[in-house]
Protein backbone atom coordinates (compact mmCIF):
# COMPACT_ATOMS: atom_id res chain seq x y z
CA UNK A 1 0.00 0.00 0.00
CA UNK A 2 1.25 3.43 -0.76
CA UNK A 3 1.89 6.14 1.64
CA UNK A 4 -0.77 8.62 2.21
CA UNK A 5 -3.72 6.57 1.55
CA UNK A 6 -6.29 7.08 3.69
CA UNK A 7 -9.08 4.53 2.92
CA UNK A 8 -13.00 5.29 3.71
CA UNK A 9 -15.38 2.33 4.85
CA UNK A 10 -18.69 2.95 3.83
CA UNK A 11 -20.19 -0.39 5.48
CA UNK A 12 -19.84 -1.51 8.73
CA UNK A 13 -21.25 -2.92 11.98
CA UNK A 14 -19.61 -1.25 14.48
CA UNK A 15 -21.95 0.53 16.37
CA UNK A 16 -22.55 -1.71 19.72
CA UNK A 17 -25.79 -3.29 21.10
CA UNK A 18 -27.82 -2.81 17.89
CA UNK A 19 -27.55 -5.68 15.52
CA UNK A 20 -25.67 -8.27 15.06
CA UNK A 21 -21.83 -6.75 14.85
CA UNK A 22 -20.06 -5.12 17.86
CA UNK A 23 -21.41 -6.09 21.61
CA UNK A 24 -19.87 -4.12 23.93
CA UNK A 25 -18.04 -0.66 23.87
CA UNK A 26 -15.25 -2.80 23.61
CA UNK A 27 -16.15 -4.59 20.86
CA UNK A 28 -15.95 -1.29 18.98
CA UNK A 29 -13.22 -0.29 20.42
CA UNK A 30 -10.95 -3.41 19.16
CA UNK A 31 -12.44 -2.99 15.35
CA UNK A 32 -12.07 0.43 15.50
CA UNK A 33 -8.26 0.42 16.42
CA UNK A 34 -7.83 -2.41 13.87
CA UNK A 35 -9.19 -0.76 11.16
CA UNK A 36 -7.08 2.37 11.75
CA UNK A 37 -3.78 -0.27 11.53
CA UNK A 38 -5.19 -1.15 8.27
CA UNK A 39 -5.53 2.13 6.67
CA UNK A 40 -8.93 3.51 6.98
CA UNK A 41 -9.34 6.99 7.91
CA UNK A 42 -12.98 7.02 8.09
CA UNK A 43 -15.66 4.96 9.11
CA UNK A 44 -19.97 4.99 7.81
CA UNK A 45 -21.74 2.86 10.49
CA UNK A 46 -24.45 1.05 9.00
CA UNK A 47 -26.30 -1.03 11.42
CA UNK A 48 -29.10 -3.40 9.92
CA UNK A 49 -32.42 -2.20 9.03
CA UNK A 50 -34.63 -5.35 9.07
CA UNK A 51 -38.05 -5.68 9.85
CA UNK A 52 -38.49 -8.41 12.02
CA UNK A 53 -34.78 -9.04 12.96
CA UNK A 54 -33.22 -5.77 13.75
CA UNK A 55 -35.48 -3.47 15.20
CA UNK A 56 -33.32 -1.24 17.63
CA UNK A 57 -35.28 1.92 17.98
CA UNK A 58 -33.17 4.32 16.52
CA UNK A 59 -32.95 7.14 18.85
CA UNK A 60 -31.07 3.87 20.89
CA UNK A 61 -28.83 3.72 17.84
CA UNK A 62 -28.23 7.47 17.73
CA UNK A 63 -27.38 7.36 21.54
CA UNK A 64 -24.86 4.84 21.28
CA UNK A 65 -23.31 6.09 17.81
CA UNK A 66 -22.41 9.17 19.75
CA UNK A 67 -20.20 7.01 22.13
CA UNK A 68 -18.67 5.36 19.42
CA UNK A 69 -17.63 8.70 17.99
CA UNK A 70 -16.20 9.59 21.41
CA UNK A 71 -14.07 6.19 21.50
CA UNK A 72 -13.09 7.45 18.13
CA UNK A 73 -11.58 10.49 18.98
CA UNK A 74 -9.99 8.55 21.83
CA UNK A 75 -8.43 6.29 18.90
CA UNK A 76 -6.89 8.41 16.89
CA UNK A 77 -7.56 11.64 16.19
CA UNK A 78 -8.02 11.81 12.70
CA UNK A 79 -10.42 9.05 12.59
CA UNK A 80 -13.82 10.10 11.34
CA UNK A 81 -17.22 8.09 11.84
CA UNK A 82 -20.29 8.88 10.11
CA UNK A 83 -23.84 7.42 10.89
CA UNK A 84 -25.65 5.50 8.29
CA UNK A 85 -27.74 2.31 7.59
CA UNK A 86 -27.89 -1.11 5.97
CA UNK A 87 -31.66 -1.43 4.65
CA UNK A 88 -32.80 -4.60 4.21
CA UNK A 89 -35.44 -4.17 1.51
CA UNK A 90 -38.76 -5.25 2.13
CA UNK A 91 -42.12 -3.60 0.82
CA UNK A 92 -42.43 -0.62 2.78
CA UNK A 93 -38.78 -0.27 4.36
CA UNK A 94 -38.02 2.31 1.46
CA UNK A 95 -40.35 4.43 2.91
CA UNK A 96 -38.28 5.14 6.03
CA UNK A 97 -34.96 6.13 4.40
CA UNK A 98 -37.00 8.90 2.59
CA UNK A 99 -38.78 9.94 5.69
CA UNK A 100 -35.57 9.89 7.83
CA UNK A 101 -36.31 7.01 10.08
CA UNK A 102 -33.63 4.80 8.74
CA UNK A 103 -30.47 7.27 8.09
CA UNK A 104 -28.68 7.38 4.85
CA UNK A 105 -25.37 7.37 4.48
CA UNK A 106 -23.37 10.02 6.21
CA UNK A 107 -26.69 11.88 6.06
CA UNK A 108 -25.86 12.34 1.61
CA UNK A 109 -28.62 11.03 -0.31
CA UNK A 110 -27.10 7.61 -0.69
CA UNK A 111 -28.52 4.71 0.75
CA UNK A 112 -27.07 1.32 1.42
CA UNK A 113 -29.53 -1.43 0.42
CA UNK A 114 -29.23 -5.09 0.47
CA UNK A 115 -31.69 -8.04 -0.53
CA UNK A 116 -32.35 -12.07 0.20
CA UNK A 117 -29.59 -13.20 -1.45
CA UNK A 118 -32.22 -15.87 -3.41
CA UNK A 119 -34.55 -12.83 -4.85
CA UNK A 120 -34.59 -12.74 -8.21
CA UNK A 121 -33.10 -10.27 -10.13
CA UNK A 122 -36.41 -8.75 -11.61
CA UNK A 123 -37.25 -8.00 -7.64
CA UNK A 124 -34.07 -6.50 -7.19
CA UNK A 125 -34.12 -4.13 -10.38
CA UNK A 126 -37.59 -2.85 -9.41
CA UNK A 127 -36.42 -2.62 -5.99
CA UNK A 128 -33.69 -0.26 -6.99
CA UNK A 129 -35.94 1.62 -9.64
CA UNK A 130 -37.97 2.70 -6.21
CA UNK A 131 -35.13 4.07 -4.60
CA UNK A 132 -34.33 6.31 -7.39
CA UNK A 133 -37.60 7.43 -7.87
CA UNK A 134 -37.35 8.53 -4.31
CA UNK A 135 -34.78 11.08 -5.46
CA UNK A 136 -32.03 8.91 -3.50
CA UNK A 137 -28.98 7.30 -4.83
CA UNK A 138 -28.66 3.34 -4.24
CA UNK A 139 -26.02 1.49 -3.02
CA UNK A 140 -26.14 -2.35 -3.36
CA UNK A 141 -24.28 -4.23 -0.34
CA UNK A 142 -22.11 -6.90 -1.23
CA UNK A 143 -23.64 -7.76 -4.60
CA UNK A 144 -21.99 -10.56 -5.31
CA UNK A 145 -23.62 -12.35 -2.35
CA UNK A 146 -27.21 -12.15 -4.86
CA UNK A 147 -27.31 -15.35 -6.55
CA UNK A 148 -29.87 -14.18 -9.56
CA UNK A 149 -27.58 -10.99 -10.22
CA UNK A 150 -24.73 -12.10 -13.18
CA UNK A 151 -22.57 -8.70 -14.76
CA UNK A 152 -25.49 -8.40 -17.06
CA UNK A 153 -27.58 -7.40 -13.94
CA UNK A 154 -25.21 -5.27 -12.42
CA UNK A 155 -24.63 -3.27 -15.42
CA UNK A 156 -28.11 -3.02 -16.05
CA UNK A 157 -28.49 -1.82 -12.55
CA UNK A 158 -25.32 0.84 -12.48
CA UNK A 159 -27.30 2.33 -15.62
CA UNK A 160 -30.17 3.06 -14.05
CA UNK A 161 -27.98 4.90 -10.99
CA UNK A 162 -27.23 2.25 -8.89
CA UNK A 163 -23.66 2.48 -7.27
CA UNK A 164 -22.20 -1.14 -6.80
CA UNK A 165 -20.52 -2.07 -3.40
CA UNK A 166 -18.43 -5.69 -2.40
CA UNK A 167 -16.77 -6.84 0.35
CA UNK A 168 -13.03 -6.91 1.20
CA UNK A 169 -13.13 -10.69 2.61
CA UNK A 170 -14.43 -11.31 -1.50
CA UNK A 171 -11.81 -9.70 -3.30
CA UNK A 172 -9.03 -12.07 -1.14
CA UNK A 173 -7.94 -15.27 -2.66
CA UNK A 174 -10.10 -18.55 -2.40
CA UNK A 175 -9.00 -20.79 0.12
CA UNK A 176 -8.02 -24.45 -1.70
CA UNK A 177 -9.99 -26.42 0.63
CA UNK A 178 -13.20 -25.24 2.69
CA UNK A 179 -14.07 -22.01 1.35
CA UNK A 180 -17.51 -21.66 1.95
CA UNK A 181 -17.66 -17.92 0.40
CA UNK A 182 -15.49 -19.19 -2.71
CA UNK A 183 -18.43 -18.40 -4.84
CA UNK A 184 -18.83 -15.08 -4.02
CA UNK A 185 -15.14 -14.66 -4.45
CA UNK A 186 -15.63 -15.72 -8.07
CA UNK A 187 -18.31 -13.57 -8.68
CA UNK A 188 -16.54 -10.31 -7.21
CA UNK A 189 -13.55 -10.93 -9.56
CA UNK A 190 -15.90 -11.40 -12.73
CA UNK A 191 -17.15 -7.82 -11.43
CA UNK A 192 -14.03 -5.98 -10.71
CA UNK A 193 -12.84 -7.79 -13.83
CA UNK A 194 -15.46 -6.07 -15.90
CA UNK A 195 -14.81 -2.45 -14.07
CA UNK A 196 -18.27 -3.23 -12.26
CA UNK A 197 -17.38 -2.44 -8.78
CA UNK A 198 -17.27 1.35 -7.43
CA UNK A 199 -16.78 0.86 -3.24
CA UNK A 200 -14.85 -2.02 -1.97
CA UNK A 201 -16.11 -1.72 2.11
CA UNK A 202 -15.29 -4.26 5.03
CA UNK A 203 -18.84 -5.44 6.45
CA UNK A 204 -16.98 -6.23 9.47
CA UNK A 205 -18.71 -7.15 12.54
CA UNK A 206 -16.63 -8.36 14.83
CA UNK A 207 -12.78 -9.49 15.23
CA UNK A 208 -12.93 -13.14 14.51
CA UNK A 209 -14.93 -14.38 11.60
CA UNK A 210 -16.15 -11.48 10.27
CA UNK A 211 -13.56 -8.70 10.16
CA UNK A 212 -12.16 -6.32 8.33
CA UNK A 213 -9.71 -7.16 5.53
CA UNK A 214 -9.23 -3.50 3.78
CA UNK A 215 -5.62 -3.75 3.85
CA UNK A 216 -4.84 -6.78 2.65
CA UNK A 217 -8.41 -6.43 -0.24
CA UNK A 218 -6.44 -2.81 -1.19
CA UNK A 219 -3.07 -4.99 -1.70
CA UNK A 220 -4.53 -7.45 -3.53
CA UNK A 221 -6.32 -4.60 -6.12
CA UNK A 222 -3.62 -2.56 -6.25
CA UNK A 223 -0.99 -5.20 -7.53
CA UNK A 224 -3.72 -6.30 -10.05
CA UNK A 225 -5.18 -3.95 -11.23
CA UNK A 226 -3.17 -0.83 -10.68
CA UNK A 227 -3.38 2.11 -7.95
CA UNK A 228 -5.45 4.12 -9.72
CA UNK A 229 -8.12 1.47 -9.51
CA UNK A 230 -7.05 0.65 -5.84
CA UNK A 231 -7.28 4.72 -5.06
CA UNK A 232 -11.17 5.14 -6.75
CA UNK A 233 -12.53 2.02 -5.46
CA UNK A 234 -11.04 2.68 -1.12
CA UNK A 235 -11.36 6.33 -1.16
CA UNK A 236 -11.70 8.50 -4.04
CA UNK A 237 -15.33 7.40 -4.70
CA UNK A 238 -16.32 7.17 -0.87
CA UNK A 239 -15.13 11.08 -0.96
CA UNK A 240 -17.33 11.63 -3.55
CA UNK A 241 -20.42 10.08 -2.30
CA UNK A 242 -19.42 12.10 1.64
CA UNK A 243 -19.73 15.31 -0.80
CA UNK A 244 -23.19 13.91 -1.88
CA UNK A 245 -21.59 13.91 -5.53
CA UNK A 246 -22.28 11.99 -8.21
CA UNK A 247 -19.45 9.30 -9.00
Amino acid sequence: MRDGIRMIDIHSHVVFGVDDGAKTEKDTRDLLEESYRQGVRTIIATPHRRRGMFETDIEIIKENFKRVEEIATEVADDLKVYLGSEVYYKEGEIEKIESGVYPRLADTDYVLVEFPYEMRYKEIHRAINKVILLGLTPVVAHVERYNDVDEKGVQELINMGAYIQVNAASVLKPKLIGDKHKHYKKRAKKYLDEELVHFIASDMHNMDSRRTFMKEAYDIIEKKYGPSIAYELFEKNQEKLLMNKII
